[in-house]
């Protein structure tokens, strides 16, 4: 796995959201792009300079090497796998169809995981619109951290697995896609969180496209990092700006 290049516009970003509070400096900032090709939890130094600490699993773009990679998780994988096809086998046709046609390739970018989540459970319009609204329930998935070519990455092959049981239980689409996003923004204020039990800075920041668009995400990454002395940036929501 190659090292993460921070894009220049994620920089910016985070000294753009700093500077709007008057702040600068050391700061502990979790990006996540929808439309950007990664996304991470990273350290910024007095410098602004951005240092990627942890980022996500890269997925396969081709259906049927996302099954694979799922299946390759443990012992449980190919059973999971199994269980899916015969209990949606609709749905697991149009997985193994996706991408037939590419050369193998994979992607790190959120962009790729959340369509790949909405793929593995067969997302609806109507199902993005209800889980845009009041939810009453959400499911807990798996979103581990795991050191994999000397780096500590998500592994969203898990979090792909947990939407597959929990679809294969039956569980309704728009509490799936909800959990994706509280799931997302718990892991931005517990990666932020990890970093700063051992580096006391004040100023956490959350930037990128999907704090900004996606209040959910955001709202949830807000009351993670409720902390006495604790700075919080975060883009303005579309109704703010």
């Amino acid at each position: 796995m190659t090292e993460l290049l921070v894009p220049l516009h994620a920089t910016a970003e985070v000294d753009q959201l700093l500077s709007a509070q008057g702040l600068g400096g050391e700061a502990a900032v979790a990006y996540f792009s929808f439309e950007g090709p990664q996304s991470f939890i990273a350290a910024r130094d007095a410098n602004g300079s951005l240092a990627p600490l942890i980022g996500f699993w890269p997925l396969p773009a081709r259906g049927v090497d996302l099954l694979e990679v799922i299946a390759s998780i443990d012992e449980n994988g190919p059973r999971l796998i199994d269980n899916y096809a015969r209990a949606l086998p609709e749905l697991v046709g149009a997985v193994r169809a996706l991408g037939a046609e590419l050369e193998p390739v994979e992607s790190e970018s959120l962009g790729w995981l959340l369509a790949a989540c909405s793929l593995v459970i067969g997302m609806q319009e109507q199902d993005v619109a209800r889980a845009l609204g009041s939810v009453p329930a959400l499911v807990q998935l798996d979103v581990a951290v795991l050191a994999r070519d000397r780096r500590y990455v998500v592994d969203s092959r898990r979090l792909l697995r947990s939407l597959m049981s929990y679809r294969i239980a039956a569980v309704p689409n728009h509490v799936l896609a909800r959990s994706v996003f509280d799931s997302l923004g718990e892991f931005a204020a517990n990666g932020i969180r990890r970093l700063l039990r051992d580096w006391r800075v004040p100023i956490a920041v959350c930037a990128g496209d999907l704090f900004e668009r996606n209040r959910f995400i955001a709202e949830r990454a807000r009351r993670g990092l409720t902390r006495p002395g604790l700075q919080l940036c975060f883009p303005p929501s579309p109704e703010e700006s």
